[in-house]
């Protein structure tokens, strides 16, 4: 039992160690034609409307990029921002060409107490992961210790009203919709697991399908657009990524290995998803690897993988 609790407990650990990382950067990079480009942070100033410096507590955790065809040379950028007066959703809108994002609106609720990770539904909705139900404290402790199942999804819908999705889930982490935003799947880590919900009238999310691992501690989920198929990176040795997460700063020779499991949905009710390893590591590649997603660019495509504690990305062949 004392290694179960150990082996859950470093969620809440990492969690703080990603925090302090994004608690440093105040701009958003975007990986262009193998150059990185830094878009500045901006708003609109309510008296000149000229645009000015982002004036809000600007310290990000997820995020989620949303485009569509009405006008596909504008994007929306939605990041969970961890403000010093309690956490929010944070909405910008940027030009494809453009050298800034500006600030369209924030969402704050005291539903999102503890936000993880965000999926845009629209320009303006969304659904978010909070993975404990408590802030701080004996209590927060106690629930990742026990990895208890006390996280829940959230949903922003038009109304303006944010409103509880889907409860009774063990950290919920990363968070993906599928290319048609029919299903929203959710990582679990404390379970471990991913699951697939259908979103009903009112933003609710009804049980469609889940998969379960053994020895994989899923984090970040990815959708290929082109074909649907999910991209799960995760852990195989979580004590080893705290270790490295705790160490790297100033030297380490932990190396964490980590995995990218692809799931493909299945149109059998029974089995919603197959499911394959397409990437092991022991972590000399990129340690403590937490997102994987696919880049198509003509004939060419290629798995590129991010670590929130890396300073340097990789670049894979990706086959299908």
């Amino acid at each position: 039992m004392a290694a179960i609790a150990l082996y859950k407990s470093v969620f809440a650990q990492f969690a703080f160690c990603l925090l302090t990382l994004a608690y440093i950067f105040r701009t958003i990079f975007q990986r262009i034609e193998n150059t990185v480009h830094s878009l500045q942070v901006l708003e609109r100033n309510a008296t000149t409307n000229s645009l000015v410096p982002f004036s809000q507590d600007f310290r990000v955790h997820g995020f989620d990029i949303y485009w569509d065809n009405l006008d596909p040379t504008e994007l929306t950028f939605m990041f969970v921002n961890h403000q010093r007066k309690g956490s929010a959703i944070s909405i910008f809108k940027h030009r494809v060409g453009a050298g800034f994002i500006e600030h369209v609106k924030t969402v704050k609720s005291p539903l999102l107490f503890s936000p993880n990770d965000v999926v845009a539904t629209s320009r303006s909705t969304f659904y978010a992961t909070n993975d404990l139900r408590h802030k701080s404290g004996i209590l927060r402790k106690i629930e990742t210790l026990l990895g208890m199942p006390w996280g829940h999804i959230v949903y922003y819908g038009p109304e303006g009203i944010v409103s509880k999705a889907r409860s009774g889930i063990a950290y919920p982490n990363g968070i993906a919709r599928s290319p048609g935003g029919g299903l929203i799947y959710v990582a679990a880590s404390s379970e471990p697991s991913v699951y697939a919900f259908k979103p009903t009238y009112d933003g609710a999310l009804q049980l469609a399908g889940k998969a379960t691992f053994r020895g994989f501690v899923p984090d970040n989920i990815s959708v290929d657009a082109a074909t649907g198929e999910l991209l799960v990176s995760g852990f195989l040795n979580t004590l080893e990524m705290f270790r490295y997460n705790r160490e790297v700063l100033f030297g380490t020779d932990a190396r964490p290995a980590s995995a990218i499991r692809r799931l493909i949905p299945s149109a059998d009710a029974r089995r919603r998803f197959a499911e394959e390893s397409i990437l092991i590591h022991s972590g000399d590649l990129l340690p403590s690897t937490t997102i994987a997603v696919v880049q198509r660019r003509n004939n060419v495509r290629r798995m590129v993988l991010g670590s929130v504690m890396a300073d340097h990305i990789a670049i894979c062949e990706y086959q299908q």
